[in-house]
């Protein structure tokens, strides 16, 4: 099994953070635009298991992922099962037929770099704004991989204790629903 281990934080300002990330020996991978549709399965509610179900559409491909429930920790840390298909538009009918409902949206333009081994991605998140993602590598124990995340947050300056470890869709939707409460 391959468990993802990673923390995000909203950063108020893109370009210094990518700039530390470049001071401090990181190199840019590239750029992509991403749309993620998360599906609901039609018997149970993932949520409530918090497990996810997506589909990631990035230029011409699509990635299928299911993320499973998070473990206990500082830092996300949970099951993750990926696979592409050539074509999305099939996918999500199949995903359809099958009952799935297609649910929440999230777009963002990703600026990915490297550094110390981990994945560091600059996201500008349609309806949130902008945020720094740390993941670390899939090889060492839990233990090593969640310092190495914590270290490279350190090194470009995002405070440990904005870190979070909710989803783009939580934040969305916990943006929503605050909203409607002041309506």
């Amino acid at each position: 099994m391959s468990y993802e281990i990673e923390a995000k934080a909203q950063v108020d300002d893109a370009s210094i953070v990518e700039s530390r990330v470049r001071q401090s020996g990181g190199y840019l991978i590239g750029e992509k635009k991403q749309v993620d549709i998360y599906l609901s399965h039609p018997c149970r509610d993932m949520m409530a298991a918090d497990e996810a179900l997506r589909l990631r559409l990035e230029g011409g491909a699509c990635v299928v992922t299911f993320k499973g429930a998070r473990m206990k920790g500082s830092l996300k840390s949970r099951e993750e099962l990926e696979f592409s298909v050539g074509d999305w538009e099939k996918a999500l009918e199949v995903f359809k037929r099958l009952g799935f409902k297609p649910g929440a949206k999230v777009c963002k333009v990703r600026r990915e770099y490297r550094l110390l081994g981990a994945n560091v991605a600059i996201d500008k998140v349609e309806g949130l704004g902008n945020f720094v993602e740390i993941e670390a590598p899939r090889i060492g124990n839990e233990m090593e991989r969640s310092a190495l995340v914590e270290r490279v947050a350190n090194l470009i300056g995002v405070d440990k204790d904005r870190l979070t470890t909710k989803s783009y869709v939580e934040l969305l939707e916990s943006r929503s629903s605050q909203r409607s409460d002041s309506m």
